[in-house]
């Protein structure tokens, strides 16, 4: 089944995007993390801040892409940014990826993640990566299948990464 959605940037003088974005950031830790850890991590003053960032060229060079289907339901949702790796080389980080459930398994997370990786290539990068949770198999599987190489981090977090281009 495959999903019809539009990848654009998010609006950041929508706020009604915004929270949507930060909500939806809180639901992935509590898929990842459990309702407990994860509803407790961050607040919503945190997360909003936290969208905003990614959308402030002064704090960091970022983008936050959105699917939306044509009656303009937002099914989902990519923060991308530019970011060094572990040997100070430039990389484009995915700091999170959110397909809502009902929209699963019909494309849209795939597309978010092209979107994205040309968004990098745009700014002259040729390495996208992410960082997640061992247990976070979802995510892991989704990057796995899109060409990223899994990279043990330590006990907690896996690396998984491209080359682009």
């Amino acid at each position: 089944m495959n999903i019809e959605a539009r990848i654009r940037p998010l609006d950041p003088a929508d706020d009604e995007e915004v929270e949507c974005v930060a909500a939806r950031m809180q639901q992935t830790l509590i898929e990842v993390l459990g309702e407990q850890e994860g509803g407790q991590m961050y607040d919503m003053p945190w997360l909003l801040a936290r969208v905003r960032w990614h959308l402030d060229p002064e704090q960091v060079i970022g983008e936050i892409f959105v699917a939306e289907q044509p009656e303009g339901d937002i099914v989902g949702h990519t923060i991308v940014r530019i970011d060094v790796d572990d040997e100070g080389a430039g990389i484009g980080l995915f700091s999170t990826v959110f397909v809502t459930p009902a929209a699963r398994r019909g494309g849209v997370a795939g597309a978010l993640i092209r979107r994205g990786e040309e968004w990098v290539q745009g700014h002259g990068l040729s390495r996208a990566a992410t960082y997640t949770a061992r247990n976070n198999a979802p995510l892991r599987r989704l990057f796995i299948a899109h060409g990223y190489t899994l990279t043990p981090m330590d006990e907690v977090f896996v690396m998984l990464s491209k080359a682009l281009g």
